[in-house]
């Protein structure tokens, strides 16, 4: 990084862990020492909002917050179609039940949430919780409906659970985009070889993993909160696709959607750092 480190903010989630691991296992060079925080997507919004790393991973849904001190990196984004979190509940509740309900969700500053707010604006009784928390509150109804994410959303099934809304699915059809979730963002004020350096082993690291799933796999399995080898694979092959290697296309169509709901005023060109 034309540094002696560089410190990176991430989650443990295997769309994020698969983006950065042959960093981790040390297969490809580096110009410096890369440094890695691993904490749940809330933690990290909390710390992107308050500067605290160069490098970090967060949802989309603080964007407005971040674009005046960090660029959107053009790799390792999560965004696409058939990627949202999904509503769920402890038995098949409608609609019009909501304002007698209550609803885990996984931070307060998460896309989740804002899709959630996306699709219903009535009452309802919100409790924020760790991701990895919201199935357990369900199933010991301190929550009747609850918002998926991670691995989560593949094994909710597997606990009883009933799919009520796919929020991804209803940003779509609204917007006719993919729905960004999340992405790095990299201080401005690093210096340009420093930013186009860490692009550059990021892409570097995905191809490689790409390349060398069954190496992967174990680093995967340390971080992950599903141990199950068929759910780790399903996670990256929805979380990671053509978008997370560049943004491009539709990807940035739905960036152009989001940013407007954010308010952000600022052309989207200026908001991606490229070199």
């Amino acid at each position: 990084m034309y540094c002696s480190s560089l410190e990176i903010a991430l989650s443990p989630c295997p769309n994020d862990v698969f983006i950065v691991s042959a960093l981790l296992l040390k297969k490809i060079a580096t110009p410096g020492e890369l440094k890695f925080h691993f904490e749940d997507i809330e933690t990290l919004n909390h710390w992107a909002i308050n500067r605290k790393y160069p490098v970090i991973k967060t949802s989309f849904a603080i964007w407005n917050y971040l674009f005046s001190d960090y660029y959107l990196s053009p790799v390792g984004s999560a965004l696409g179609f058939g990627v949202g979190p999904l509503l769920v509940g402890n038995k098949a509740y409608s609609i019009q039940d909501f304002p007698d309900l209550k609803i885990a969700i996984p931070g307060k500053h998460t896309t989740a949430h804002f899709l959630f707010n996306f699709f219903y604006q009535g009452k309802i009784e919100k409790i924020f919780v760790r991701y990895d928390k919201i199935i357990p509150y369900l199933l010991k109804n301190k929550a009747q409906l609850g918002i998926l994410i991670h691995e989560g959303r593949f094994v909710y099934s597997n606990y009883g659970l009933t799919k009520l809304v796919d929020l991804g699915a209803f940003w779509e059809n609204k917007n006719q985009a993919p729905i960004p979730l999340g992405g790095f963002f990299i201080k401005k004020d690093l210096p340009d070889k420093t930013k186009n350096a860490i692009i550059k082993v990021f892409k570097e690291s995905l191809n490689w993993a790409k390349m060398n799933l069954k190496e992967v796999l174990p680093l995967l399995k340390k971080y992950a909160q599903e141990l199950d080898e068929k759910v780790i694979k399903n996670h990256v092959e929805t979380y990671v696709n053509e978008y997370t290697f560049d943004l491009r296309d539709e990807a940035l169509k739905g960036l152009e959607v989001l940013k407007n709901l954010l308010n952000i005023e600022k052309p989207l060109e200026n908001l991606i750092w490229r070199r």
